[in-house]
């Protein structure tokens, strides 16, 4: 199951573990066309050769992010080969706010392009999104502030986009998260140690906490040599 995000997607299989996905090459394919542009809107309006130089960066942006594109979910989907890729299904203009800088960078999120060139190399499942990052692993819905989620329920301090990709794949299995589950998920992968948080008073959780676990790491230097399709 894959969480997406800016400048990651982070998936998670209790067979594999926690996978991340490096994008933070394919933000800055964005990012830098963004400042050319800007630099060049503004007198682009009285000089028309300036209109050609933006078509010239507009189409070296696209051509380059979906070169990107097509090479990472290459490596995804040679990777995980015979698994069905879960994604969320989401909405950019539902996630706009009053954030400037926040509308900008899921302006230029590729999900969409994404999730369409993987539909061709392996099976893709759309889910839903609705609470996938506030909701803890036995249910309680919570408001999580920053990189690490945690808890005001049971006391389970994990990260933010591990905890997302935990909510898609139960989703995808067809299961409601709860306590005894999570735990049996943790003993598949072996990802997650028992730190002794304390959970809250009245509660049935088991006590447990997140201690340290990084991600493996997907990204485009490492497996375009063994995939042999770096660039000529």
């Amino acid at each position: 199951m894959w969480d997406c995000n800016e400048k990651s997607l982070d998936g998670f299989n209790p067979e594999i573990g926690w996978v991340r996905v490096d994008l933070r090459k394919l933000f800055h394919i964005h990012r830098v066309c963004e400042l050319k542009r800007r630099r060049l809107q503004s007198e682009a309006s009285r000089k028309q050769s300036l209109r050609r130089v933006l078509e010239k960066y507009s189409r070296r942006e696209r051509n380059r992010a979906r070169d990107f594109i097509h090479k990472t979910t290459t490596v995804i989907a040679e990777a995980f080969k015979g698994y069905v890729h879960g994604f969320e299904d989401l909405n950019k203009e539902k996630m706009f706010n009053k954030s400037r800088t926040h509308n900008r960078n899921v302006a230029k999120s590729d999900w969409k392009t994404i999730i369409g060139l993987m539909s061709y190399k392996s099976r893709v499942r759309l889910l839903n999104p609705y609470n996938s990052s506030r909701r803890c692993s036995s249910g309680i819905v919570n408001v999580p502030k920053g990189a690490l989620y945690e808890c005001k329920g049971c006391g389970l301090k994990i990260d933010r986009q591990l905890n997302a990709c935990i909510n898609l794949y139960l989703q995808m299995e067809g299961l409601s998260p709860s306590p005894k589950l999570f735990v049996e998920l943790m003993k598949r992968w072996g990802g997650f140690t028992l730190t002794g948080g304390e959970a809250d008073v009245g509660s049935d959780e088991p006590v447990r906490g997140f201690e340290a676990c990084e991600p493996q790491g997907l990204s485009m230097d490492q497996y375009l040599s063994i995939l042999s399709l770096e660039p000529q």
